[in-house]
C-alpha cells in the first residue's frame, strides 16, 4: 500500500470524507528523506486530526495501530519480536479522548 493511500485511510478512519479531504489538502507535505515509512507525515496528520475532530482519541490511535500494521512483512505480522511489538507501542500516540 502505498503511502498516499495509507494517509487517506488512516484521514479517513478518524474523520470521514469531508474531513479527510480537508485535512489532507492543507497538511501534505513532502517526506524527508530519512523517513521513507511516512511516520513524520502521519505524526503531523495525527495531531491535525485531534484538533479537527476532537473527543475521536481512541480511533485516532486504532487508525495509527492500523498503519503500523500495514508497515510490517509477512513474518512479523504472524510471529512480531518484542523489538517489534515496542516499536509499535511507540508509535501510538499518546493523550486520551476525555
Amino acid at each position: 500500500m502505498s503511502l498516499a493511500d495509507r494517509m487517506i485511510r488512516l484521514a479517513w478512519a478518524v474523520g470521514g470524507e469531508d474531513v479527510a479531504e480537508r485535512v489532507l489538502r492543507a497538511h501534505w507535505r513532502l517526506l524527508p528523506s530519512d523517513d521513507p515509512a511516512g511516520r513524520a507525515l502521519r505524526g503531523r496528520l495525527v495531531e491535525v486530526l485531534a484538533h479537527e475532530v476532537p473527543g475521536r482519541w481512541d480511533a485516532i490511535r486504532q487508525a495509527v495501530l492500523a498503519d503500523e500494521l500495514t508497515l510490517l512483512d509477512d513474518a512479523e505480522r504472524a510471529a512480531p519480536s518484542r523489538a517489534t511489538v515496542l516499536a509499535i507501542i511507540r508509535a501510538l500516540p499518546v493523550g486520551s479522548s476525555s
